[in-house]
């Protein structure tokens, strides 16, 4: 179930909050959170709501023992983890990756000798509940989180409909309090603020991210139909690098503002990332949840900085790689994952703290950023390779010349053609409220905007806006992961 469907905001969202707040019984409003949030992923598929059950049993098993055994026996403790990991990669492996894998080793074989596809259906969303339900275990061998009260109390952190799709990734010891000491009575100011965050997101999703999309998509999907130059090249570029920020920033804030409307504070996961002085700020500001995820739970296992240069360079490409390969089963996410490993690496090597601050050294990062990005959204490596050898002028710049003509009348140029006058000029609004204007999470929790009364007819107009485009119910982005 979407967000942004009528479905979800005109039935569901309202069922589970009136359901919700009328419940007194903690254990009561635990067992309705968790019951709702299955239907809510149900609703999509039901035959693999059975696989969110099994992570969270297990998962919920091995952190009983692990708890058992942490200071008796570190090694049967130890043991009880690895199951957990374990049983969660090959949960994500087997739906997520092989096919993959199959059509990988395919490359090098005869055609008499392939394997077959599989075809398996990917779960959505199964690339956050894995991850936040082993997390689960690692922090509680580590010594970094308390055992769930209770089977209850584990489930609903884990299913939590807000961020079960795609996010945040929130570590139990995060949520841990916020769930053993729900209130029985609604806090008016978290739901005021909760309704700020949501009509925002909504509107950053429906009217500027689909928008983008409507350059972006027909750009990359038939980039090799057309001979597009330098400028065209950027245009669709900058479309997806705006489309996928507006589109991932307004589900963070979505799920900020629905977390808040029950009760529950989620850690923000989207802070300006395009502002970024670096590349690693970058990844401080760009999905904080899985940068710290796949910090504390890949990079510094596997040595960090303590190990040398090399092995931090190392370890960092290793790290970007397999993050890139969360993010699908494709070797353009690996080569995505692989660019910013390079480029964290070559930061680390070449530049330094002076050179961060710099404005021009901002810009380049994000001229990267985007460049990078093409590699995410290209549909194959051919047209990825070639979009971005226009972007560097291998195709020229296009131009207005005498051959621009059509019956006598002269036309304008080609980039004008391909992309309407509003969608250029849409492209640079969209860069200004990127790099001028404070985000949402700034506007509410520095300036108080939600406590503002002319700020309240704005946010009800929003979401009339909001409710006039609901039925295109187009997924966000990272739905695919």
């Amino acid at each position: 179930m979407l967000f942004n469907s009528l479905d979800f905001l005109l039935i569901f969202l309202p069922a589970a909050l009136l359901g919700y707040h009328s419940i007194k019984n903690i254990k009561l409003k635990l067992a309705w959170i968790t019951i709702l949030s299955l239907v809510f992923y149900a609703y999509w598929n039901w035959k693999f709501v059975g696989l969110i059950i099994i992570s969270v049993i297990i998962d919920f098993i091995c952190g009983k023992r692990i708890t058992d055994f942490r200071l008796s026996d570190r090694r049967k403790a130890k043991k009880w983890m690895i199951v957990s990991i374990v049983t969660n990669l090959v949960i994500l492996g087997f739906f997520k990756y092989c096919d993959f894998f199959i059509g990988s080793a395919n490359f090098f074989l005869d055609s008499t000798e392939k394997f077959q596809l599989l075809n398996i259906i990917l779960p959505v969303g199964i690339s956050f509940y894995t991850f936040q339900s082993m997390s689960y275990s690692i922090d509680l061998y580590r010594g970094d989180a308390k055992p769930a009260r209770s089977f209850l109390n584990f489930s609903a952190y884990v299913t939590l409909f807000p961020q079960m799709i795609a996010g945040p990734i929130v570590r139990y010891k995060t949520m841990a309090d916020q769930i053993n000491n729900i209130s029985s009575k609604i806090n008016w100011e978290k739901f005021n603020k909760g309704l700020y965050y949501l009509g925002i997101g909504l509107f950053r999703k429906l009217i500027i991210a689909d928008n983008f999309a409507k350059v972006a998509d027909p750009f990359f999907n038939h980039f090799l139909e057309f001979d597009h130059g330098f400028i065209v090249s950027w245009l669709g570029v900058l479309s997806y690098a705006l489309q996928i920020y507006f589109d991932f920033s307004a589900y963070s804030e979505m799920a900020i503002g629905l977390g808040l409307m029950l009760g529950f504070n989620f850690p923000v996961n989207f802070n300006s990332p395009y502002r970024a002085k670096s590349f690693s700020d970058f990844w401080n500001r760009w999905h904080i949840t899985l940068s710290l995820f796949l910090r504390d739970n890949l990079y510094i296992p596997l040595g960090g900085n303590k190990k040398g240069k090399i092995n931090t360079y190392k370890f960092l490409i290793i790290t970007m790689v397999l993050g890139g390969l969360w993010h699908g089963a494709s070797w353009l996410f690996v080569i995505w994952g692989l660019l910013h490993g390079l480029l964290l690496a070559i930061e680390r090597l070449t530049f330094g703290k002076i050179q961060k601050r710099s404005l021009v050294y901002s810009c380049l990062v994000f001229l990267f950023v985007c460049i990078a990005w093409i590699f995410f959204r290209s549909n194959d490596l051919v047209s990825a390779i070639e979009i971005v050898k226009a972007c560097f002028f291998y195709n020229g710049i296009e131009s207005l010349s005498l051959e621009h003509t059509f019956m006598g009348m002269k036309l304008l140029p080609e980039f004008i053609l391909f992309i309407p006058l509003k969608h250029v000029v849409f492209i640079l609004s969209g860069l200004l409220v990127v790099f001028l204007i404070p985000n949402t999470n700034v506007l509410i929790e520095k300036y108080k905007i939600h406590n503002t009364r002319s700020w309240s007819v704005l946010i009800f107009l929003i979401f009339v806006i909001d409710f006039l485009f609901c039925f295109q119910n187009s997924p966000f982005i990272y739905f695919q992961f």
